[in-house]
């Protein structure tokens, strides 16, 4: 008896010392290794000799210093931990050649840019897929930064991100990114040269989103042209007050999507948008009129929406009804939106007299959203009917949406107008403000109120949020 528990003992102590996941495929070894941090990776070599070569059959390569941040508990990295991290990048991309599918690279300060270039050209080499530079230290960099000339030339390459805070030297002319669709561009600086070579000239490019900082004091035109681009997310930043003078030049017959968040619109030459479905425009009114004339930011507003006005789905921020209130001869210029048949717009206090006139260029309009901005004096925007309504509002409207709702008299009055006047209105939802004392008090008041309003619309639900 004695015996047979000794050997039921002996059995179970080798299966608890039994390990199990060094005995699965590498394959799925690497699968499980890639999901951690590059450097967390690379550490499981030491475990047994069945993992010392594991980590290297990686398809994804992610270096950031960040970690080093967490080992050396401190808020900056040393030169020393720097070069550290710079010879343990390069071990790890040298020392195989086999094909990997993404290279990423985040580094807050980068003491040997000669290395950047190698090992960029290292995995291009090695048919990367996707490459991602995420550098920070450009206050340590005098001169432009010139990339292999193998990256603008590789047809295995298909996402490019570069976030870059410093220059980088213009390649020789051609075309660049043969196999690119997605190109996603950070820059602290737009020269005036480096964007048109760049994003004009990728011949299957699809997906493009630039994030630029102006400081420079010179013209600076940003032309973006192509026949195969989809998405377009266009971000600026003028950093320069008046000295930038600005110029965005946007020719894509296939786009479908554009958000475009600018401080000062002045300039936008848009046009043969003929696929396009949906439209951001995001326009901070906090700028306006600080470093350009109220008039030309107006002005730019009406030019840029013009140039969207083929869109089936248009969203605006509160920037764009505060401009056009300077805008000179309005009703003669302001475009209409043939297709439009979704409207979502973030209001203020400005502005509410122009949506009547705003509505009338929305023949096809089926659903609209208000925002209303929670430090908005609503009392002073609504405090009356208006005379007429727009026709488009009778036969097509069907969904209304207001956020923001804080159950103040006059949004009381807009819903009460906006169900006397829309006769085939399906759906009607109020969504209160986050953080609305007693919501729950507010919201059974409005339930009351709305249960006596008349609805011309027999089929009219509303919903309380």
């Amino acid at each position: 008896m004695m015996n047979t528990e000794s050997h039921s003992s002996e059995r179970n102590s080798t299966r608890l010392e039994e390990d199990r996941i060094s005995c699965l495929p590498d394959e799925i070894l690497c699968h499980i290794l890639s999901f951690l941090p590059t450097k967390n990776a690379v550490a499981t070599c030491v475990l047994s000799s069945k993992w010392r070569l594991v980590w290297a059959l990686l398809p994804n390569l992610c270096f950031d210093d960040r970690l080093c941040l967490m080992y050396e508990n401190t808020r900056a990295l040393t030169e020393d931990a720097s070069t550290r991290f710079e010879d343990f990048v390069n071990r790890v991309i040298l020392c195989d050649s086999g094909k990997i599918n993404k290279f990423s690279l985040r580094c807050s300060r980068l003491i040997n840019f000669s290395r950047l270039k190698s090992w960029v050209s290292c995995a291009v080499m090695r048919n990367v897929v996707e490459i991602e530079l995420n550098l920070d230290n450009y206050k340590h960099v005098k001169e432009a930064i010139e990339l292999p000339e193998s990256i603008y030339t590789s047809r295995a390459l298909e996402v490019v991100k570069l976030n870059l805070k410093f220059f980088i030297k213009t390649p020789p002319p051609g075309n660049f990114f043969p196999s690119v669709k997605t190109l996603q561009v950070a820059l602290n600086n737009l020269d005036k040269n480096f964007p048109e070579w760049l994003f004009s000239n990728c011949p299957v490019l699809e997906y493009l989103s630039i994030k630029g900082y102006l400081y420079v004091g010179d013209l600076v035109t940003l032309n973006i042209s192509s026949l195969t681009l989809k998405r377009l997310t266009l971000e600026l930043v003028d950093c320069a007050g008046s000295d930038t003078e600005l110029e965005v030049v946007i020719r894509a017959p296939n786009l479908e999507y554009l958000y475009i968040k600018d401080y000062l619109p002045i300039s936008y030459m848009v046009d043969e948008l003929h696929s396009l479905t949906k439209a951001v425009v995001d326009i901070d009114c906090e700028y306006i009129g600080e470093f350009q004339s109220i008039d030309a930011v107006a002005q730019g507003v009406v030019q840029l929406l013009r140039g969207v006005n083929n869109t089936k789905f248009l969203s605006w921020a509160k920037g764009i009804l505060y401009a056009l209130v300077f805008a000179r001869q309005i009703e003669d210029f302001f475009p209409t939106f043939p297709f439009l048949t979704r409207f979502a717009l973030e209001v203020d206090d400005s502005g509410w007299h122009l949506l009547p006139l705003i509505f009338s260029r929305m023949p096809n309009l089926e659903s609209f959203v208000f925002e209303v901005d929670e430090d908005t004096d609503f009392d002073c925007w609504w405090a009356e009917e208006p005379l007429s309504l727009p026709d488009c509002l009778l036969p097509h409207v069907k969904t209304i949406e207001m956020r923001g709702f804080a159950g103040r008299k006059n949004e009381l009055k807009l819903i009460k107008f906006l169900l006397k006047n829309c006769e085939v209105l399906n759906t009607m939802i109020i969504k209160f403000q986050k953080k609305r004392v007693q919501k729950m008090v507010l919201m059974e008041k409005l339930c009351k109120k709305l249960s006596v309003f008349r609805r011309v619309s027999k089929t009219c639900q509303i919903i309380v949020l």
